[in-house]
């Protein structure tokens, strides 16, 4: 398995233990946004998961670009599932600071 495959793996793993805690069990619907936000910034996702295990860039610098990605990121299968916006941000200020935990997990050589 790449490290890329494992850091999408955690990442929804933990979108739906999210989901089922802090949403009321929108699990479907959190781990469908979930990847469509994965796959929408792949290649940022990537590039940057690189960098950061080559250490061309910090683990600063690394959490800085994905929170960059913060307001860009849309939650269109919660937000039609009825979700309140209330939740649905507090979703996905959760799911950016699992994307950079997942990143260290899993691009960062131990």
């Amino acid at each position: 398995m790449s490290a890329f495959d494992g850091f999408f793996s955690d990442v929804v793993g933990g979108a739906k233990d999210l989901a089922r805690t802090s949403l009321d069990g929108f699990v479907d619907q959190a781990e469908g946004d979930s990847k469509a936000f994965i796959l929408t910034n792949k290649t940022e996702l990537e590039k940057w998961g690189k960098q950061l295990a080559n250490r061309e860039i910090t683990r600063d610098q690394f959490e800085f670009l994905v929170m960059g990605l913060k307001d860009l990121t849309e939650m269109h299968a919660l937000t039609e599932a009825g979700v309140a916006e209330a939740s649905v941000q507090r979703f996905r200020d959760k799911l950016i600071n699992l994307v950079i935990n997942a990143a260290f997990k899993n691009f960062i050589p131990i």
